[in-house]
């Protein structure tokens, strides 16, 4: 195809990535593997968005239909193609729990160390890669066209797929995360992670979607969707922090406290700023919804938000944390890899006219 060229730019520049955030995560791991295992933890978290957004919105289209899958469906089966090495990504966070988790101690005697123990984590951890890649081959496998969901006499496996997806996610979003401070426990906590998850991989198709030269009624009605969803990110994320801070329990303010002083009071502003006031005043609008500018900053801006949230969620939980370059190399070396692969899935798919005109153009 005539955007050889283009392609060839892409590609070099995620090797490029991954191989300069390759050397930094190696150049860490030499002198603080559990510097590495945390700062890896975060990458794998924010970038596992990608495929699970792309397996959900597929899923929900077969329910629902929409016209925008038309303009989306690309981007989609391209996310969706990084699913095995998105969810297999945890392996190197997860080879040193004892600098990860504390619950790994069991001098603690945990009132929960029924269920957070090592044997029983890694017993977990393979059944979402198992759910979550079978359900990615039937999502990627099973014909559909381009704008037209599932057959109507096998919707009802998408309906539980989608069951399926969302019961483990919540439950990964436990073990991976809540369970850094093993005191402290929030029914509201997996739809916060679940709603930054869809988040980030929608703000990412969007945002390949624009650049394609969708339909424009095609991107408002994407656009659409991730308003709603950052609303509902924004509402739950204040409802947890509203109840917990009212309780003022023992064993659960001190997640907050920890998270508000220091450089993390401004980082959750940022969050709040570019996460959530940002894209909400640009695309309640009409208008901004259907401004190609406008959906591109709102994207960039959620993205630059969720990174920094992925961190915000994390890294209070250890004092004594490793450097930033660190936390950047393992972004940038598991980054670099997803969009390797997240790029063939697109050219093989390929891309609409105008977006081969895009890329050649500006690539």
């Amino acid at each position: 195809m005539s955007g050889y060229w283009n392609w060839r730019a892409l590609n070099l520049g995620a090797l490029a990535v991954f191989v300069a955030g390759a050397i930094g995560c190696g150049l860490g791991a030499a002198s603080d593997q559990d510097s590495f295992s945390r700062a890896w933890l975060c990458a794998f978290l924010f970038w596992l968005g990608l495929p699970l957004c792309g397996v959900t919105l597929v899923l929900v289209h077969d329910l629902t239909g929409g016209r925008w899958m038309a303009s989306a469906r690309p981007a989609l089966n391209a996310a969706i193609m990084t699913m095995p090495l998105a969810a297999l990504a945890g392996i190197p966070g997860f080879i040193r729990l004892h600098g990860v988790y504390g619950w790994v101690d069991t001098t603690q005697n945990l009132s929960n160390a029924f269920y957070l123990n090592p044997a029983d984590f890694y017993l977990r951890y393979a059944l979402y890669v198992a759910v979550w890649c079978l359900i990615a081959a039937f999502a990627r496998v099973t014909p559909r066209g381009e704008s037209i969901p599932i057959a109507p006499s096998r919707s009802w496996i998408s309906a539980l797929a989608l069951i399926a997806l969302a019961l483990s996610a919540s439950f990964a979003s436990l073990d991976w995360i809540l369970s850094l401070e093993p005191t402290f426990w929030s029914s509201i906590f997996p739809m916060i992670v679940g709603a930054g998850w869809f988040n980030t991989g929608l703000a990412l198709i969007l945002l390949l979607t624009v650049a394609g030269g969708a339909e424009r009624t095609h991107m408002a009605d994407i656009a659409a969707i991730l308003l709603a969803t950052t609303i509902f990110w924004a509402y739950v994320e204040f409802m947890q922090f509203l109840i917990i801070w009212e309780e003022n329990l023992k064993s659960e303010i001190p997640w907050y406290l920890a998270r508000l002083v220091g450089i993390w009071l401004p980082t959750a502003l940022f969050g709040l700023a570019l996460g959530f006031c940002a894209p909400f005043f640009v695309l309640v609008t009409r208008s901004g919804k259907r401004s190609r500018v406008a959906v591109t900053a709102v994207c960039v801006c959620i993205l630059a938000s969720r990174l920094a949230d992925q961190w915000w969620l994390v890294l209070p939980d250890f004092p004594s944390g490793g450097p930033f370059w660190l936390d950047a190399a393992a972004m940038s070396a598991l980054g670099g890899l997803m969009m390797l692969l997240f790029f063939a899935g697109l050219r093989s798919r390929g891309l609409p006219a105008k977006a081969a005109r895009l890329a050649r153009d500006h690539g």
